[in-house]
């Protein structure tokens, strides 16, 4: 399998593969995110030539001085500021999109028909349409969705702020995904992994995790397990880690994925949003269903449950145990699955 397609180099042009696609996406999303942060805080026109005439420059310089510190229609303090913020975040996602379809553009894929990029539009239940409507009828696209905050991502600088999700269908492809945050961009499918290198290349992964010794005192959990700390710590675990539930998809990339924490427990969220549970599988990781007796999922049943997911009536997938290692899995299960024996109303466990 290969990453195939020009990426701007020139050569030739060769139709993507879904791989291609996905890496094409992967890219211009996490460099879009890295072009808007610069923008933040150097200006959009940083790398725009200085005139060499100096009339021009003169021109140049009282264009600066003539306009405007605020649009005139902006509010003063305060509320000046949060319109400023409400506008900026309502673009950050088109943007991002926008990125996308600039990237695709002048590209073909293995299927002659163009994709359809899905997630500038609409809310989840309106993308989950669309989407479920291409998986049925065998049409390209690539669905991006965003998980947490992006406008609290850029405020605060917390990489556990948000990611992104993408999924990717091609006809007569399997199901291909990709997790994006300020830091790292990962991609697979059911028989491969890769990861963008800070150099902005893909390079495919060996299926062990990224770091081959996890640290074996941690592990992370939503704010509604807090009930679970004093099991973990009795099994060994000496730093129990609580995350937001709207952060626990960067926060899993992050911790177990890019660094050294052995397990973690992913709560139940919207599908098109379920991306790490086929990165993480194909990644290295050991991913099972979290709840009594929970399954071990290898990486063509993960993508097969979030296709299923997507085209069903409840477009939710389950909560997980992602972890290092298999052991680190059924270790966790075994304690949620004790918990969950001893609690008397299991209706009343929610993710």
């Amino acid at each position: 399998m290969s990453i195939n397609g020009t990426f701007g180099n020139g050569s030739e042009e060769l139709p993507l593969n879904a791989a291609g696609i996905t890496a094409v996406t992967a890219h211009a999303l996490h460099h879009g995110l890295r072009d808007m942060r610069r923008g933040m805080t150097e200006g959009q026109d940083v790398d725009e030539a200085m005139p060499d005439n100096p009339s021009d420059m003169i021109d140049l310089v009282r264009g600066l001085l003539s306009t405007a510190e605020h649009p005139p229609s902006r509010p003063d303090g305060r509320a000046g500021q949060e319109e400023a913020w409400q506008q900026f975040s309502a673009q950050i996602l088109p943007n991002l999109i926008d990125k996308v379809d600039n990237a695709l553009a002048g590209t073909t894929n293995t299927a002659g028909i163009p994709a359809t990029v899905i997630g500038a539009k609409g809310d989840l239940a309106e993308r989950t349409c669309v989407f479920a409507e291409h998986l049925q009828a065998q049409r390209p696209c690539v669905s991006v969705s965003v998980t947490g905050s992006l406008r609290r991502l850029f405020a605060t600088g917390n990489t556990l702020a948000a990611s992104l999700s993408v999924l990717v269908h091609l006809p007569q492809s399997p199901l291909h995904a990709a997790t994006v945050t300020k830091a790292s961009a990962l991609m697979s499918n059911c028989s491969y992994a890769h990861r963008l290198t800070e150099q902005g290349e893909w390079i495919q992964m060996a299926g062990a995790p990224l770091v081959p010794d996890p640290e074996p005192g941690y592990v992370l959990l939503p704010y509604s397990l807090r009930h679970l700390e004093e099991a973990l710590r009795r099994a060994g675990y000496s730093d129990v880690q609580f995350v937001a539930p709207d952060e626990i998809t960067p926060a899993v990339i992050e911790a177990v994925l890019e660094h050294a924490v052995p397990a973690a427990i992913h709560c139940s969220g919207h599908v098109l949003n379920s991306a790490v549970a086929l990165v993480a599988s194909r990644h290295g990781m050991a991913v099972r269903l979290y709840g009594p007796n929970g399954k071990a999922l290898e990486p063509w049943e993960a993508s097969q449950m979030i296709c299923k997911a997507a085209t069903s009536s409840h477009p939710h997938l389950d909560g997980l145990i992602i972890a290092r290692d298999a052991v680190a899995a059924m270790r966790i299960g075994r304690i949620v699955n004790d918990d969950r024996r001893d609690d008397a109303d299991l209706g009343n466990w929610d993710l």
